[in-house]
């Protein structure tokens, strides 16, 4: 592992709950093999493993603290993170996943299925809703946002939702991280 590679991990494993970090542990060494031999690896997603951005997004939208800290105070900035590119990532993502399983590219179980269809669902509703705040991009609401109380009720499913895909336990991870 090249020293760039363990100065990642290290950031990840400070921000992102255990899975996530492994699934970017992975693409970055996909990305180092391509360098190394010159050629491109078709990336396939075969599994719901797979979909590693999905999983992301729906660990963020699950997390205050991190909405908090990276979309509101911006501590420090991470590009192009705030509520419109989590939902952009989540809704087209989930969309994908929901019809690759539909049509049988990957596999889910019934739960999982349900799980992830209803967080599409509250999300998109969420979206729609008249008493939702406006969201002209670029963090300017996203403090508005995520105070609202139906946020709230999203950010607990997402929670259920992220722990059912991944495995992950949230609450063990929080109390395992350093201070």
């Amino acid at each position: 592992m090249l020293k760039s590679e363990k100065e990642h991990l290290k950031e990840d494993r400070k921000i992102y709950p255990p899975f996530l970090v492994e699934g970017f542990k992975k693409i970055r060494e996909e990305i180092r093999a391509e360098e190394e031999t010159g050629k491109t690896i078709p990336y396939k997603r075969k599994k719901l493993a797979d979909f590693i951005q999905l999983f992301r997004a729906i660990w963020i939208i699950s997390s205050k603290v991190y909405q908090e800290k990276y979309w509101i105070q911006q501590q420090p900035p991470i590009v192009g993170d705030n509520y419109m590119e989590t939902m952009e990532t989540f809704l087209s993502d989930g969309e994908g996943v929901l019809e690759a399983n539909d049509a049988r590219r990957i596999s889910m179980t019934p739960k999982q299925r349900e799980m992830l269809q209803k967080l599409y669902n509250m999300v998109e509703d969420f979206e729609l809703a008249e008493d939702t705040p406006e969201d002209p991009g670029h963090g300017v609401n996203d403090a508005e946002i995520i105070s609202h109380p139906k946020w709230h009720q999203i950010q607990d499913y997402a929670k259920l939702v992220y722990e059912e895909l991944s495995g992950d336990d949230l609450n063990a991870w929080e109390k395992s991280k350093p201070k």
